[in-house]
């Protein structure tokens, strides 16, 4: 039985752009620089290593002491892997990982009724923010 095309080929639909993997590490570093950059304009504190980089302050939810890291690879597939609350999340550019990150960088700038915490503070470990409806 052969296989029929869902979209011809050459189609609008066929040469949609999908974010591609950064085809070397040097790319993925390149990436990790401009994630650096976006977090800086955003007024995130971070910490560059080679092939990695890291947001302590900012924490992944409440208790998290440990903050978010961002590690690039120099094997294939080349990416950003964000680091937050135990959870590993690649991402193909510093856009998609910054978006994945913006919700943090906005709660942090809100204090927490849960414990007390002041905005642009991390919440105490172990804390349990009071639900909200937002």
């Amino acid at each position: 039985m052969p296989l029929a095309l869902t979209h011809p080929a050459g189609s609008a639909k066929q040469n949609t752009a999908v974010a591609a993997w950064p085809a070397t590490a040097a790319a993925a570093d390149a990436e990790l620089a401009r994630l650096a950059e976006l977090l800086a304009d955003a007024s995130v504190t971070t910490v560059p290593a080679a092939g990695a980089l890291t947001a302590p302050g900012l924490a992944a939810g409440p208790g998290d002491t440990t903050g978010i890291r961002v590690r690039t690879t120099s094997n294939p597939p080349h990416a950003l892997y964000l680091i937050a609350a135990g959870r590993l999340t690649p991402h193909t550019t510093a856009d998609s990982a910054f978006a994945h990150i913006r919700p943090l960088i906005e709660a942090a700038a809100r204090a927490c009724d849960g414990c007390g915490a002041e905005a642009d503070e991390p919440c105490n470990p172990f804390c349990l923010p009071e639900p909200t409806t937002d």
